[in-house]
């Protein structure tokens, strides 16, 4: 029997280590374009809304289809840029408890390319997440995914990014913290 379980052991460190080989290789490795897989850090920051629609209903705020230009400040040359969000939200005016999420576009101006891809945020009593993941196109940054995890900006930190809005103030803001992959194809 404890030969049994010393092979059966040896078989899943074995394929651990495999598994896990395999892994780096397929997504750690660096690849044939500009960017390398990797942290990143980068503040997405809303300028304008260039169209939306909402009402309140029964203390329930709905956002539909709400598109907002955005500059993306980040010391990677993979996001920094200009983005667009599309979004949906509701918000419980009593609770405070939101949902908000939709697609996003950034286009990182020292690359040729854009990252594409869905987010969420959820506030309810649990607490407040948010994540995002994007896919890469384009020569620089085809085959590339990044998974990050969002944080609003509070409006203090938030006044600190007029700049980035030609002056005007931001009307959000947002911290996304993550990871670049590349898959390998």
């Amino acid at each position: 029997m404890n030969g049994t379980r010393l092979h059966l052991g040896s078989a899943l460190a074995l394929l651990v280590a495999v598994v896990g080989t395999a892994l780096v290789l397929a997504v750690d490795e660096p690849g044939e374009g500009a960017v390398m897989a990797g942290p990143h850090e980068a503040y997405q920051i809303v300028c304008a809304i260039l169209e939306d629609e909402s009402w309140t209903d029964d203390g329930i705020m709905h956002i539909r289809n709400r598109k907002l230009a955005s500059v993306v400040i980040s010391d990677s040359i993979a996001h920094a840029g200009v983005g667009t969000i599309v979004s949906s939200a509701d918000i419980d005016t009593v609770s405070g408890h939101l949902v908000y999420a939709g697609t996003l576009e950034i286009r990182p101006e020292a690359l040729d390319g854009s990252w594409s891809g869905v987010f969420f945020m959820l506030i309810d009593d649990a607490g407040l997440r948010g994540q995002a993941v994007l896919h890469g196109n384009g020569p620089d940054l085809d085959g590339m995914y990044v998974v990050s995890d969002l944080t609003p900006l509070p409006p203090a930190e938030l006044e600190g990014f007029a700049s980035a809005c030609g002056g005007s103030p931001a009307i959000a803001g947002t911290r996304a913290v993550g990871t670049y992959h590349r898959l390998r194809p």
